[in-house]
């Protein structure tokens, strides 16, 4: 095997850390490998917000959960979309700034290259990840707490540590249930390799002494209902146009 694909296949998300620091060094060199990943027309629509302040993180861990992991792991870091400098420069040209959803999904896009890129960094240098979601249950606090400007936009957060833990890995679907070739495949075929994948999730769940239930059942629950309504109207409030 090849030790790049070795160290992305080890991955697991890791929510308990020692109180090890992370030396800037190594924070460091994870930004140059987040950066090196691909931009479209190299705009670089993304930043990154570390949080140090022992009180925002605990706003944010409550918030987010609460997920204690935010406050207690050595370091936490924001994923933004980050359209601010764009506006900037083109207020500066004399310009007026006007995008669509095209800007918007750039960002994100862009903003998650580098996040993977980065999270992939820090775990070749013996570090554990665990993105959070979670931050998107109340992005005006959030936005509040850490006095954002119109234009940057966070997306999800991610800690960062020395495991202090060593779950296993969760089962993914087969690649053949995900790559298909000219064409997608039938209902009967993607529904057949979900009932496969069920029969393995389930197996994942007892292994780990967790009540037994199927992938299956966790998405049907998961998507009948909508989530964080007001992400759109918030994004917008901050500049993105979704339309």
């Amino acid at each position: 095997m090849n030790q790049t694909i070795d160290t992305m296949r080890a991955h697991r998300s890791i929510r308990s850390y020692t109180d090890d620091p992370i030396p800037q060094t190594h924070i460091d060199e994870a930004m140059l490998a987040g950066q090196a990943a691909a931009s479209s027309s190299a705009v670089q629509p993304y930043c990154v917000i570390r949080v140090t302040d022992n009180d925002k993180r605990q706003q944010i861990a409550d918030l987010a959960g609460p997920q204690q992991k935010i406050r207690d792991c050595p370091a936490f870091f924001l994923i933004c979309c980050d359209l601010r400098k764009h506006m900037l420069i083109v207020e500066r040209s004399g310009n007026e700034y006007k995008t669509g959803l095209e800007a918007f999904l750039v960002g994100a896009v862009d903003a998650s290259l580098f996040a993977q890129n980065f999270t992939l960094a820090f775990e070749a240098l013996g570090y554990g990840t665990c993105y959070i979601g979670g931050l998107r249950n109340d992005l005006p606090k959030v936005n509040e707490l850490l006095n954002l400007p119109d234009g940057v936009l966070p997306l999800y957060g991610l800690c960062v540590g020395v495991p202090n833990e060593s779950p296993s890995h969760r089962p993914r679907l087969a690649p053949k249930a995900m790559l298909f070739e000219n064409e997608y495949p039938s209902d009967e075929h993607t529904l057949a390799s979900i009932d496969a994948y069920d029969e393995m999730y389930k197996e994942y769940l007892i292994e780990r002494g967790a009540n037994p239930a199927t992938w299956s059942e966790s998405i049907a629950k998961k998507f009948s209902y909508a989530n964080r309504e007001g992400l759109a109207d918030f994004y917008e409030s901050k500049g993105a146009k979704l339309s």
